[in-house]
Order: structure tokens, then sequence, then C-alpha cells
């Protein structure tokens, strides 16, 4: 029984100390209310416009780049 008392002490005593610092973290760490949800979008996204005859127009969302295109591809 000698042994096994110092043990079980270090053990409260390791549980009692991660308790702890768990607790700090939180605590220094405490959300925010007036944080936003998400990111500011950094430039406006195309959205679907109605037309003159009522049906939905959808602008691509991809667009054409400077590269020049691919003609070969490697084929394993």
């Amino acid at each position: 029984m000698s042994r096994e008392l110092p043990l079980r002490l270090g053990a409260v005593a390791l549980v009692l100390a991660s308790f702890a610092g768990a607790a700090g973290f939180v605590a220094g760490n405490l959300k925010n209310p007036d944080a936003p949800l998400q990111p500011p979008v950094a430039r406006p996204v195309a959205t679907p416009s109605a037309g003159p005859t009522g049906r939905l127009r959808v602008a691509p969302a991809a667009r054409a780049t400077e590269l020049p295109a691919i003609t070969v591809t490697h084929v394993s």
C-alpha cells in the first residue's frame, strides 16, 4: 500500500493540473459575440437576375485565363 498512495496522489495531481490548465486556456480565449460568422467576400459573386421574360438568367462563374491552352496531356 505504500507504493500505491503516491501514484494515486500523483494521478490526482496530474488530473487537477490539466483541468486547471484547460480552464485557464478557455478563460483566456473567450468567444467574441460581435465576431462575424463568415469573413467578408473579397469581390462580389455574380448573382442570378430575372430577365425581361421572367426567366432566370445565371452568369457563368468560370472565366477565361491568359494562359496558353493545354494541347498534350501525360497518359500513364
